[in-house]
């Protein structure tokens, strides 16, 4: 059995949360200078290909879940 992660990039998350795509650079920007509660940080990459990062859609999933941003 293969263990497989949904990868996804920057754009692709924008678009499965309903948000533009400066919104998601801004939830990964403000995180990393943000660290006290109640924030949590955005997922770091799982991978970078070239310059682009590509996150683990389940990690993503989950900390929009913790925030509120998805019910």
């Amino acid at each position: 059995m293969t263990n497989t992660r949904e990868l996804v990039g920057l754009a692709e998350i924008a678009k499965r949360l309903d948000v533009n795509y400066p919104t998601v650079l801004a939830w990964r920007w403000r995180h990393k200078r943000q660290v006290k509660p109640p924030w949590q940080p955005f997922p770091e990459p799982a991978l970078t290909v070239g310059r682009s990062p590509a996150f683990d859609w389940a990690e993503v999933e989950q900390w929009a879940k913790t925030t509120g941003r998805i019910p």
